[in-house]
């Protein structure tokens, strides 16, 4: 079986879950809708179709930041840009019946920016 591969580049760090606790909900909304964006944009870029009949996959976020966060933190901070990834058609659910595997990671770096890589 050939397994593709779909990998999108975020400009952007994922948001800590303490963070997320402390927004109002006017900012998650907003920052939603970044996400959206963003992932709109790089699908459309690298030419990645949406996902639009129940499809299962692997889901891998490597996070690159200035600071490392404890891993629930980085977990829960990718609530919204998982579900903005559903929302856009990168992923068809965020149900564990179509990510069979859902793997995320940090790394410190000096620039900061997100990986998402699909593996169907």
């Amino acid at each position: 079986m050939d397994k593709s591969t779909d990998l999108i580049t975020l400009p952007i760090k994922i948001k800590s879950l303490n963070e997320m606790y402390r927004a109002h909900w006017a900012v998650k909304k907003r920052l939603k809708q970044e996400y959206a964006l963003l992932i709109r944009n790089q699908m459309n870029l690298n030419k990645i179709k949406k996902i639009s009949e129940p499809e299962k996959v692997s889901l891998y976020i490597l996070s690159f930041r200035n600071r490392k966060i404890d891993y629930d933190n980085l977990v829960g901070g990718c609530k919204h840009l998982v579900d903005a990834l559903c929302d856009e058609g990168f992923l068809y659910d965020d149900s564990p019946k179509y990510i069979t595997k859902f793997i995320v990671e940090q790394m410190k770096s000096k620039t900061e920016y997100t990986l998402i890589k699909r593996i169907a």
